[in-house]
This record gives structure tokens, sequence and C-alpha cells, in this order.
């Protein structure tokens, strides 16, 4: 952030515009009419062991909700369970590499036997890939481990707990996405974006297909979030960028109203004027030094 006060105006201005517009998204676009009541409800969030995950889950927890806290790192998780029953929350611990489909498949398993399932899925674990279309395509196996983090992994998941809300009529499914999916154009983030657009289909699809059956979705498009995986991208030092607890809000706004998305003002606006005027999009992103990105 800058240190001038004419630099921190503009930096609030831009922070202004990777905040969601509340009323028409949060008010008109949800299904459900009055807010969800969290306490004694079962949340599984992946990457849950620092950044955004975190943070999300020390805040559904105070909202009342078991909250079953999955990543790879067992020590980090233990030590955000602790700290969210000290708090008087409740988290169950359970490491799990999501990018692995047999682990994933054993987390459901677990999940269902100690729990009974669970009611609201956040899809949240990902990485971020900041680089040119050429050179992601000499690097392909990035290109692999980002679609099945960031689109499979989820979708493996979803297969795994959806049978059960179905079941019971009523579920929700909260999915981490990026902003610069709206536009379509951002540069640099061609395989990041793909991976988040293929989420975020189906994501509208669970609610179109499932929605009437009592099982919702959200799509949360975030802007840039300041978070530990984005600190060695240089290029990054110094932007506007939400904070992690700022961004965890989405996701409690989100489980408790059950929009069909929550995003920024500026990539409503972007997608919008992609409807009417690709080619001016695509050169305002061709002027941009730094994309949207969102790590998870």
């Amino acid at each position: 952030m800058s240190k001038s006060p004419l630099g921190r105006f503009r930096d609030q201005l831009v922070l202004a515009t990777m905040r969601p517009p509340a009323s028409p998204q949060i008010l008109l676009n949800r299904p459900a009419i009055k807010p969800v009541d969290l306490d004694g409800k079962r949340i599984l969030l992946t990457g849950a062991s620092s950044g955004i995950g975190e943070a999300g889950a020390e805040q559904l927890a105070h909202a009342g909700a078991t909250v079953v806290v999955v990543a790879r790192r067992g020590d980090l998780l233990e030590a955000l369970a602790d700290r969210i029953a000290k708090a008087g929350g409740s988290a169950v611990p359970i490491p799990c590499d999501v990018s692995d489909m047999d682990a994933v498949d054993a987390l459901v398993a677990d999940v269902e036997k100690r729990l009974g399932g669970v009611d609201i899925l956040i899809n949240n674990a990902g990485r971020s890939i900041r680089r040119p279309l050429a050179d992601s395509l000499e690097r392909w196996h990035d290109v692999e481990r980002t679609m099945v983090l960031n689109y499979y992994a989820p979708l493996r998941l979803i297969r795994g707990f959806a049978p059960a809300m179905l079941e019971r009529g009523d579920g929700h499914i909260i999915n981490v996405s990026t902003w610069g999916v709206l536009s379509e154009a951002s540069p640099l983030f061609s395989v990041y974006n793909a991976s988040k657009a293929a989420l975020s289909t189906v994501s509208r699809v669970v609610e179109t297909e499932w929605g009437r059956k009592g099982v919702h979705s959200t799509t949360l498009y975030y802007p840039l979030v300041a978070t530990p995986m984005i600190a060695p991208t240089k290029a990054y030092d110094g932007m506007p960028a939400l904070t992690s607890q700022e961004a965890a809000e989405w996701m409690v706004t989100a489980a408790r109203t059950r929009p069909v998305r929550i995003a920024p003002r500026m990539a409503i606006a972007a997608k919008a004027l992609d409807t009417f005027g690709p080619r001016w999009v695509n050169t305002l992103m061709q002027r941009q030094s730094i994309q949207p990105n969102h790590e998870a």
C-alpha cells in the first residue's frame, strides 16, 4: 500500500472496486428467504491451514458451525483447531491432499462416519499460475496439477457429498473462483482462469439442476487477497488487496444468505463491458501490467 496521502486515497478507491455491491448481489440473487442459522451446521472447508481458509474457519466456528478443516499440513490444522476450541468453537482437523482422488474419497468416507456428512461444502483449496500462455504450455505438469487441484478435486468432493445433500433436500456448495473469470481476458492467467472457469460453470449448474431440490451453490469471485501464497510474487508488492479476514467474511455471508455469486464491483463492470465490447476489454487488459489473481 502507498505511503503518500494521494497514493492511499487511490488505493482505497481500488479496494472499493474489489468489494461486492452487497444489496444487488446478496439480497436479490439469493434463494434463501431468511439468513441461514449456522449454529450446529457441519461445514467442510478445504485449504484451511492458512490465508482465507484459516480466517474463514475461525469465523464460521465463531458463528456456531462445526468446521472440518482440511489441508495437507496436519500440524497447522491442529493448531487452528486448538485456537478455535479455546475461543469456544468446534473444529475437526483432517489432513488430506485433495489433489489425490483416492485421498478425497477416503476423506468423504471419514467425514460421513464421524459427522454423518456435511451441510455446507466450501471448495477453497487451490493453486495459481501467473505465467504467459506459451510458457505454461511448455510446463505441462503445472497445467495438469492446476486442473487437478482447482477443478477435479472440488468436483470429486461434490461427487462425494452431494448425494446425501440431495437425499436430505438441503445443502450448500460454495466454490472459490477468481474475478478474472468473469471477463475471460486476463493475460498471464490462462491456465489458472481456465481451471476456475470450469469450477464456476459446475457451480452454476449445481444451482440450476439441484436448487429446486434444496441444494444450492455460490461462487466467490475473489480479487487479489493478501495471503502467504502471493508473497513470493514481487509484482504484487504494494498492490491494494483484501485482507484474509475480509475475504473470509464473503464465505460467512455466502453460507448465511446462499447467493448465486459474490463478486467485486470491478469484475461485474468488466463482465458487462465484455458483453457489449469485448475488444475494449482486450485492449484494457493488454495495457495492464498486473492482472487479477487469487490464491486459496
